[in-house]
């Protein structure tokens, strides 16, 4: 069994609770906060961050070379921390909306992907151009098109053996020109590519970043909030703490931002609604609400936080 083992996301762009922040702008023109968001995918998959890509049923060649897509395309997700290559090993096998492996066992922290392929070919057509020479004799061009299809079925099962996602996906991919073996491989593994990356979306948390702006109208809490930014998690919840007694807009708004940017989201969809209730509410704030609330709901499919 093979393992691919990428950095964690912390290591990435920070501890998962708090996410990178970066404070944007320059004084007088406007601050914002960059926060990390991971927007939710089409299917959930339940937060499993570990995913193993099984054998498939299709065609030997084109099983294979598409699950070595697969991989790779899993890989360049900072989503998953680690992608386990299963093609020679374990199949995952599906009775309804049941799954298991064929001969081992299911782990209690991954996510199993199968990509079975329905089809992987290559048509070539011609099309024949004449051209008028002065003399009035006529040349002949011919123009090769390759033409190269893919379809795949994903099926992914989390760690208990339910089926969370069942769909199929194709590739399509032309190519101009002389219709050697090269350029039909070429073709086929375009078209086998685009339908990978096609269902590794379907199943994979993508991340964001947010650019939250702060409300400038106090400058005393704008003076505690640049040092807190540039700190950790701890100096951004003082900051949160220090402004809970204040009752403008601007105190309620920005610690929501604070909360926010050191991983409370939950309390800071709160305050963003409370902000944006407020007789002083600038215009941003309503909209930073609505958006906290996407962010949210985001943040319970992926997993990262709780219903």
């Amino acid at each position: 069994m093979e393992h691919a083992t990428r950095p964690t996301f912390a290591s990435l762009v920070g501890s998962l609770a708090v996410g990178g922040v970066i404070l944007a702008g320059g004084a007088g023109c406007g601050q914002s906060v960059m926060v990390d968001h991971w927007e939710a995918p089409t299917h959930d998959v339940h937060g499993l961050r570990r995913v193993a890509v099984t054998d498939a049923y299709g065609r030997d060649g084109s099983v294979l070379t598409v699950g070595a897509f697969a991989v790779d395309a899993l890989l360049e997700q900072p989503w998953y921390t680690e992608v386990v290559d299963l093609l020679d090993v374990d199949r995952l096998e599906t009775y309804g909306h049941e799954a298991s492996l064929a001969r081992g066992h299911l782990a209690g922290d991954t996510l199993y992907i199968r990509f079975d392929v329905y089809e992987d070919s290559a048509t070539v057509s011609t099309r024949e151009t004449i051209a008028q020479n002065d003399d009035g004799s006529e040349d002949v061009f011919i123009e090769e098109t390759v033409t190269a299809h893919t379809l795949i079925a994903l099926t992914a099962a989390d760690a208990f053996g339910v089926v969370v996602d069942e769909v199929e996906l194709e590739g399509i991919h032309e190519l101009v020109g002389p219709a050697t073996d090269a350029a039909i491989r070429a073709a086929m593994d375009e078209a086998a590519w685009a339908a990978v990356t096609a269902a590794v979306a379907e199943i994979t948390p993508r991340l964001q970043r947010v650019s939250i702006p702060l409300d400038e109208r106090d400058e005393d809490i704008l003076s505690l909030l640049i040092p807190a930014i540039s700190g950790d998690r701890s100096d951004r919840l003082q900051v949160a703490a220090a402004l809970a007694d204040d009752d403008s807009a601007p105190a309620i708004y920005n610690r929501a931002v604070m909360l926010e940017a050191a991983g409370d989201l939950e309390d800071a969809v709160d305050l963003y609604a409370a902000a944006a209730r407020h007789p002083g509410a600038v215009s941003f704030a309503i909209a930073q609400r609505d958006a906290a609330r996407q962010r949210l709901e985001d943040a319970r499919r992926v997993g990262l936080v709780g219903y």
